[in-house]
């Protein structure tokens, strides 16, 4: 980012990279919680829901590159060992049924981490709006991104989920 670039942010800039990487560390967790899910589940409609959580752990990466990319032009640096990302996710877990045949309780858990996205990347782009213009045009594209994966989730469970709280 130029000089002017972070100028016009600068009295931000310490607080948005900080958004910036715990949506980053929770990218990375997604996309390893939806790759593991979508090896371990089993029954009739595994490799249908597979697929999908095999699709969206390759877009999390992806989320989590583009963030990457959006930190270190404001003059951070992303988290640099995956044992530190936990400081900076948010304090969610990721709650998987103790039955790996359990595709809905996976499916919900799954939801509740695009809910906790959607949540996210809500803030973040009001948050900034008006000041980083950049960063809510990733923001804003990151959250379609994340309600479109609520709706495909909820579809294939057929239904709403009830929330989750995350604890």
């Amino acid at each position: 980012m130029g000089r002017l670039g972070q100028q016009l942010v600068r009295d931000d800039r310490k607080a948005l990279i900080e958004a910036l990487t715990r949506a980053y560390a929770d990218e990375w967790y997604a996309h390893y919680n939806y790759f593991f899910v979508s090896k371990t589940i089993s029954g009739p409609d595994s490799p249908a829901v597979s697929q999908v959580l095999r699709r969206k752990s390759d877009r999390a990466l992806i989320h989590a590159e583009r963030l990457a990319e959006r930190i270190i032009a404001l003059g951070g640096a992303p988290v640099p060992k995956l044992t530190d990302l936990s400081k900076d996710a948010t304090d969610k877990p990721f709650k998987l049924p103790d039955n790996v045949r359990d595709i809905d309780g996976a499916l919900k858990a799954v939801l509740d981490a695009e809910r906790t996205s959607i949540r996210t990347y809500r803030a973040l782009s009001e948050k900034i709006r008006e000041k980083d213009s950049v960063t809510q045009a990733l923001a804003v594209e990151l959250f379609r991104e994340a309600v479109e994966g609520e709706e495909e989730i909820e579809r294939l469970l057929g239904e709403p989920a009830p929330e989750m709280d995350g604890r």
